[in-house]
């Protein structure tokens, strides 16, 4: 505690700042307190905090560098381009090893920026819709820039089961958005563009549909769709798995060298930095260490609550 004599003489000043390093472009307040210390508020990364970088754990971080550093090979069936958007970000390790089993080399549309928002934001139909679903307009323009003759994107009621919610239904803008991007995005009409209905929790359901569906389009057998299916689940399944143990890697760390560690909880979308603003970036340069909800949340059983709970 300051001293009285100290407290009778405070005074601190407050004032308005725009941050010019990066476009962004936060609105700051800052306040100068004796001795020349300063607290900024308002901002959205650590750039104006002056913070540097540490090299802590951060759960964020692992999950966006794994799931965009997928290697893809030339297949015997072509090109299938992948929006990275929305829930296939969750199921991206699924449809990666999918598709890849089944010949195709998978193209992924670039990472999110404001210009890749930019390139499709001529065809967002409502300005309303939340800004990670306006992004799937520009994934689409750069996969189509791509070249690439066929776009992948399902429309899914559902998410995967974890048993642990009262039911797994996806947003309805989730669920639902390749069909509006078809609507909207006049480029798609050029390509094959495929929308199929699908839902992933049930395998033998899945398998069927998906034998149908890839038969029709690409002549694709039963057996060779129920291989590709056995690969792209234990592709999530490893994927789920090797987040709980980073998790674990995460906690020790922070237990052992007397770190605080902190849960990000999110969307599976959240993990992009142009949605989630860098914040787990501003966290581990505050000392921090992060980790995600899905990191942690087998470490215990799930609870009965009065609302509501699903995906």
């Amino acid at each position: 505690l300051i001293s009285r004599q100290a407290l009778a003489e405070f005074a601190h000043t407050a004032k308005p700042a725009v941050c010019g390093l990066c476009g962004n472009h936060c609105k700051l307040n800052i306040n100068t307190f004796p001795g020349g210390r300063k607290s900024i508020s308002g901002n959205r990364c650590e750039r104006p905090l002056g913070s540097k970088q540490q090299n802590l754990p951060d759960l964020v971080k692992y999950k966006y560098e794994t799931l965009t550093g997928f290697k893809s090979k030339p297949g015997k069936r072509g090109k299938i381009g992948l929006p990275l958007g929305l829930n296939m970000y969750e199921n991206l390790p699924f449809w990666h090893a999918f598709f890849t089993e089944l010949g195709f080399e998978v193209v992924l549309s670039p990472k999110s920026s404001r210009e890749l928002y930019i390139s499709g934001q001529y065809s967002i139909p409502s300005d309303t819709v939340c800004y990670p679903a306006k992004l799937l307009h520009g994934h689409m323009e750069q996969l189509l820039n791509q070249g690439v003759p066929v776009i992948f994107y399902p429309c899914m009621p559902y998410n995967f089961d974890e048993g642990i919610s009262d039911n797994h239904y996806n947003c309805p803008v989730v669920a639902y958005y390749p069909e509006l991007l078809e609507a909207n995005v006049a480029r798609l009409k050029e390509i094959r563009y495929l929308t199929p209905y699908f839902e992933l929790s049930r395998r033998r359901d899945f398998i069927k549909r998906a034998a149908d569906y890839f038969g029709k389009e690409f002549g694709i057998t039963k057996n060779e769709i129920a291989a590709a299916a056995e690969k792209g689940y234990a592709a999530y399944e490893a994927y789920k798995k090797s987040v709980v143990e980073e998790g674990q890697k995460a906690l020790a760390y922070a237990k052992e060298n007397g770190r605080i560690a902190i849960v990000l909880s999110g969307r599976p979308y959240h993990i992009d930095p142009e949605i989630n603003h860098g914040i787990n970036q501003l966290l581990t340069s505050l000392g921090l260490v992060v980790v995600t909800e899905d990191a942690v949340a087998p470490l215990m059983k799930g609870e009965r609550v009065k609302v509501l709970n699903q995906w």
